[in-house]
């Protein structure tokens, strides 16, 4: 499933403007009302949040398959990657990790303070060509939405992006990912953490726009949330 584009609420568009551009180096525009980030096959769109909330969201992006050294290297550079503690299934202090399915990841915080990951999936077909950077950064992997219902919004989005569970569970406390190696949603039961540093899930407002089997739209309250196929 590709997602092309997520619009997301921040608190201060203009800053996550300056943190992609300037920090990590990819291509942003800019106007009075929004901040668009341009990984190379997706867009990360961010307009202002509601007067006084601070909305922090849960998303990733693909690199080329075996490159996470090579990232995470280039990224030192620029940023502080995340360090996981406390967590049984990975070494006290490790930034880079290996999920079930083979990826290999780690995560930042960006400029409004949500919880970004770098995913190198074996499974997707890109190549590093040449030395990492910012060209790198390929696409929209997945994002994250919050939910009390978490199997009527698991339905919802199978529905609209006609596409099937990937990884997770089906219960209501635990993370399902709904899409393909490119990319998911991940319907997260509300207050659940978002790894490596326990960010509760919320429902916050949330765009989703993605290939489908064909054109529609729909929209959840909670956020609320726009799923669209296109």
């Amino acid at each position: 499933m590709r997602i092309t584009q997520i619009t997301l609420a921040a608190s201060d568009p203009a800053a996550q403007g300056e943190f992609w551009r300037d920090t990590l180096g990819l291509p942003v525009r800019s106007s009075d009302d929004a901040t668009e980030i341009a990984p190379r096959r997706s867009t990360i769109r961010f307009e202002p949040a509601a007067g006084g909330t601070d909305p922090r969201y849960h998303f990733a992006i693909n690199v080329p398959r075996g490159s996470i050294e090579a990232a995470a290297t280039w990224f030192r550079g620029r940023h502080e990657l995340l360090e996981f503690h406390d967590d049984p299934e990975v070494e006290d202090g490790a930034t880079i990790v290996q999920g079930d399915r083979g990826a290999s990841s780690f995560y930042f915080l960006d400029g409004g303070g949500n919880v970004v990951e770098l995913l190198a999936n074996p499974r997707v077909d890109d190549e590093l060509e040449g030395p990492f950077g910012a060209a790198s950064l390929l696409e929209i992997a997945e994002i994250g939405i919050a939910t009390e219902d978490t199997a009527a919004t698991r339905v919802a989005v199978e529905e609209v992006f006609g596409a099937d569970v990937l990884w997770g569970g089906r219960e209501s406390r635990r993370l399902t990912a709904i899409g393909d190696d490119h990319g998911v949603v991940i319907v997260a039961p509300a207050g659940r953490g978002w790894i490596p540093v326990g960010l509760p899930a919320r429902p916050w407002p949330t765009t989703i726009v993605a290939e489908g089997p064909r054109p529609t739209e729909v929209t959840l309250p909670e956020g609320p949330y726009r799923l669209r196929a296109v």
